[in-house]
């Protein structure tokens, strides 16, 4: 029925380029389900986190700082902003080839509203103050061991992006502007036509051309439009689109996949403001004055990459589990890729076979999320490689 659905809609876009239309139009969307409250950081993993289910927040982000006081001017206005560097794209219809090298904050405020710039950079620490550690995210284990990375989403509106899907968690909070994201489930990655060299299409999100992009005809898509002070929860791994309207700022905090019950100490309060969290991978480009550290690479450690890929796998978004063929399979081609062990044969079929069975905690010959999710942290889940090649941690050999 969405095949036929497309098709008719297709020959009915009469405005659309060569009677294509826009992505999300092939067939009829479903909003995303809406809250005018925060759930519990508990409950905010278990009904939605865990089974991965978008959800709206109405209104959540009208009680920021920077709801109230980012203007242009109160950008200039602080110091840093003369020396902070960000990172910014020539071109608001995204391509992922659009890069350009970064320039002082204030540069940006400067030129943003007459050319066309949009701003993609870690949030600016001097800016972070303005921001509270939001809703379900104010969890003492969220923030000590989950929480990555706090992005800032700047331009004169006009933006779009391709569609793409991303392997954090995301809960993105607009400032300013207006937005409509464009999502489908999980499940739908194959008929997305994505790339082999990442994780986006080539499709114009503009015109879909459906003889040459047909899986967009079977996608089931949900929509959720946010204005300024709307929160909006993308599971990982949802391919999404995303259009803006006018002044448009978003702020999205980005967390490591984690797909079991989450346990907050609330004798454990965080920090009133992100100024105050640690994060993994910090996409600060450069930083100013400031002499905290920042990750370098802006990159995972083993752990996260090997997590992420299973995460990502076909079985596990499908059926939320990986047999143990399934996972000898996805490993033994790309282990190398992701790990890049010198001393250990990540090509062998021994060494998976091994480290499966030692996460396999209750031997039934299926991975399941709360096994997976106990492999970390680095120095652990290296360890257990260690020992699956039949080296001890102190590169012995050890019995396996």
């Amino acid at each position: 029925m969405l095949v036929v659905w497309s098709y008719i809609l297709q020959i009915l876009g009469l405005n659309s380029k060569e009677g294509l239309l826009p992505l999300g139009h092939q067939s009829r969307a479903e909003p995303v389900p809406e809250l005018t409250t925060y759930p519990s950081p508990e409950e905010f993993f278990n009904t939605y986190v865990i089974p991965g289910r978008p959800v709206v927040f109405r209104g959540m982000g009208r009680d920021f700082p920077a709801y109230k006081r980012w203007s242009d001017e109160y950008f200039l206005s602080q110091p840093q902003s003369k020396t902070w560097m960000i990172g910014y794209e020539h071109g608001k219809k995204e391509t992922r080839e659009g890069a350009a090298d970064p320039i002082p904050f204030a540069e940006y405020i400067r030129n943003y509203r007459t050319h066309d710039w949009y701003m993609v950079s870690g949030l600016p620490r001097f800016l972070r103050r303005d921001v509270p550690v939001y809703g379900p995210l104010n969890c003492d284990y969220v923030l000590d061991n989950l929480m990555d990375d706090l992005v800032m989403w700047f331009s004169s509106g006009g933006t779009k992006s391709v569609w793409h899907y991303d392997d954090y968690e995301n809960l993105n909070c607009l400032i300013a502007g207006k937005k409509e994201l464009i999502l489908a489930d999980r499940t739908s990655i194959e008929l997305g036509h994505m790339l082999e060299t990442g994780s986006y299409s080539d499709v114009d999100v503009d015109a879909v051309d459906l003889e040459r992009y047909p899986g967009f005809a079977e996608i089931k898509f949900y929509n959720a439009t946010i204005s300024a002070g709307d929160c909006v929860y993308i599971p990982t791994f949802w391919p999404h689109a995303v259009r803006s309207w006018d002044r448009n700022i978003a702020i999205n905090a980005w967390w490591d996949i984690h797909k079991t019950p989450v346990v907050c100490d609330p004798a454990k309060k965080g920090p009133d403001s992100f100024d105050g969290v640690n994060l993994i991978t910090d996409s600060d480009v450069g930083r100013g004055d400031d002499a905290r550290d920042v990750d370098p690479n802006n990159s995972r450690g083993p752990v996260e990459n090997f997590r992420a890929f299973l995460w990502g796998s076909k079985p596990f978004r499908h059926e939320g589990s990986i047999g143990r063929g399934e996972f000898l399979e996805l490993l033994e081609d790309v282990g190398d890729l992701l790990l890049e062990e010198g001393d250990i044969d990540l090509g062998s079929s021994a060494l998976w076979e091994a480290l499966f069975d030692r996460i396999d905690l209750d031997s039934d010959g299926i991975l399941q999320p709360i096994e997976l999710d106990q492999v970390k942290p680095n120095d652990y889940f290296m360890s257990l490689l260690k020992e699956s090649s039949g080296r001890g941690s102190d590169g012995e050999r050890v019995e396996l």
